[in-house]
């Protein structure tokens, strides 16, 4: 149950620093400038593994169960949901976010408008 959660983990962390925080842009496009000494920058280009949550979820997990000894059919079974699951973790994790924002505007709305 350890490795389950662990993965989950994982997931979640991939998920925020790919699709949530920009730092991939950010590094996308610090890659191209420099790589274009000054030239150009802006991040309209693929960077896989790493701009796919998707794809970071499935190699971080594959690399996870190995170091750990856990590299059984089941984990690679769950780490494949939760790469399928990227989008809907994504969303999930937005979703929250907005209620979280909608419950402190109604407290303060209720409270502190007065």
């Amino acid at each position: 149950m350890e490795t389950i959660i662990n993965l989950l983990m994982i997931a979640l962390i991939c998920v925020f620093v790919i699709d949530i925080s920009g730092a991939i842009d950010t590094l996308k496009s610090s890659l191209k400038w420099l790589l274009t000494k000054g030239r150009m920058s802006g991040c309209d280009y693929r960077l896989k593994p790493f701009d796919c949550s998707l794809c970071t979820i499935w190699w971080c997990g594959l690399i996870y169960l190995f170091f750990t000894g856990a590299f059984t059919l089941k984990y690679i079974v769950v780490v494949c949901l939760l790469a399928t699951f990227s989008g809907l973790i994504k969303n999930t994790i937005l979703l929250v976010e907005d209620i979280i924002t909608k419950i402190i505007q109604t407290i303060y709305s209720k409270f502190i408008d007065k």
